[in-house]
């Protein structure tokens, strides 16, 4: 597996999906929703996916000595990789935004720890419908990414409206995931594990999930 994942690391990832990787800057932005940013990390997906179909890549691994549950192994790992470094580049500059921008973010929730574990478990659902979508047939990454995006703005105004919404109907825990100061963050920490364990549950159901599905395409 350890040679598997090289290899998509060497031959899958495309030149854009590391330039992408400039997008989890977007966090510093003023006044702006801090969710845009990691919707772009999705759309990474769509190149590398794509740059692996132009590649032949899935015939290609098909020939070598391993299941057809590696490839989905391999490919998952890989996806998840990426938007842990995507999201612990983010982390530093959060930090800075929170401390220089001095108002806040008035577009939407701040980039606190509550935030990162909501974007965690986000991530989870994205993914396990990117990925269940894309091995039915191995094939259209572009109708996998829409239906993902679908589902993510969808989420975007769920999570954010509450955000929008929570002096004017006062209620205690959204005014909580929302707050920067140090002892409202300790707080938030429940929020960040649930996050946690959400994406790492998630990622295990998505794997299967997926590896099941393309158990049954026909190559």
């Amino acid at each position: 597996m350890k040679n598997f994942l090289n290899k998509e690391i060497k031959l899958c990832l495309a030149p854009i999906n590391y330039i992408y990787l400039v997008f989890a800057l977007m966090i510093l932005i003023p006044a702006y929703p801090k969710y845009v940013g990691f919707f772009f990390g999705f759309v990474s997906l769509l190149h590398l996916f794509n740059n692996s179909m132009m590649n032949k890549d899935i015939e290609y691994s098909m020939i070598l000595p391993i299941t057809k549950k590696d490839i989905v192994k391999a490919r998952c790992l890989l996806v998840a990789a990426y938007q842990i470094v995507f999201t612990l580049i983010s982390v530093p500059f959060a930090f800075i935004f929170i401390h220089a921008i001095k108002i806040g973010n008035v577009a939407g929730i701040e980039p606190n720890v509550a935030f990162y574990g909501i974007v965690l478990i986000l991530t989870a659902f994205c993914d396990f419908i990117f990925f269940t979508s894309f091995y039915k047939k191995a094939g259209k990454p572009g109708v996998a990414l829409l239906k993902t995006g679908v589902f993510f703005w969808i989420m975007y105004f769920v999570l954010e409206f509450p955000i929008w919404t929570k002096d004017m109907f006062g209620i205690e825990f959204f005014q909580l995931i929302d707050r920067i100061d140090s002892e409202s963050q300790i707080r938030q920490l429940p929020v960040l594990a649930a996050g946690i364990v959400i994406y790492i549950l998630g990622w295990v159901l998505t794997y299967k999930k997926s590896a099941a599905n393309f158990e049954k395409v026909d190559l």
